[in-house]
């Protein structure tokens, strides 16, 4: 049986994914909550990291490191960066680049693994693959927007992917990153995201798990 560990940053990404493992069962290693259990004929790993590419970093390394996993996925909601992407649209991510904090110097996206996202893409044929970008919070300013769309070609941000990325490349771990859109480019606000994220959550979870039903149902994985 093949083992595929699931990061995600939030109790309402992680609630949603909870509820479709079966025979789950709690595990805990160097301080870190872990919940192993099946989806299909996959054995799973889940871990909820919290916000942010610092926790999302660690995270990554804890459950890479506990679950020794075939394949690590980040899935989770979004805010959309250009017009075409919108409400509760999803996003197979092709790379990751730094729109903040220590790394964004670098400019240097870290593309995730070609062969999973081609694969979900044939799961969920209504998603779109590009780019995402990744900041350490909310990004509303118009310019800076554009600004990061022209240096990556994103199609949305979120605030794991890029260190999640890193690491596993870091560990030799294929990565496949799913993202649900929460809001879109404009507006873009927090209480866009407590609208819509709930519904975001639960869509991003149920395309999760075809993927993963399906990878399990391969006899040779991409």
């Amino acid at each position: 049986m093949k083992t595929i560990a699931i990061l995600v940053a939030m109790t309402m990404e992680a609630a949603r994914m909870i509820e479709k493992i079966e025979d789950a069962k709690p595990e805990k290693s160097a301080g870190k909550q872990f919940l192993r259990g099946r989806v299909g004929d996959a054995e799973v790993v889940l871990h909820r990291c919290g916000w942010g590419m610092r926790n999302a970093a660690a995270g990554a390394r804890a459950l890479i490191e506990y679950a020794k996993p075939d394949v690590l996925i980040n899935y989770g909601v979004s805010g959309g960066m250009v017009p075409e992407i919108g409400l509760g649209d999803t996003v197979i991510a092709v790379s990751s680049y730094p729109a903040s904090g220590k790394y964004h110097k670098t400019g240097v996206a870290i593309p995730t693994d070609e062969k999973l996202a081609d694969f979900a893409a044939q799961i969920l044929p209504g998603a779109r693959k590009a780019p995402v970008s990744t900041s350490l919070g909310l990004i509303v300013n118009k310019k800076r927007k554009a600004r990061i769309v022209a240096a990556s070609g994103t199609a949305c941000m979120d605030m794991e992917s890029y260190t999640a990325a890193k690491t596993a490349r870091e560990l030799g771990v294929p990565l496949l990153v799913i993202r649900c859109m929460s809001d879109t480019v404009e507006p873009t606000s927090l209480l866009s995201f407590f609208k819509n994220g709930s519904m975001a959550a639960e869509k991003v979870a149920a395309e999760t798990e075809a993927v993963i039903k399906a990878l399990a149902a391969q006899g040779d994985w991409p």
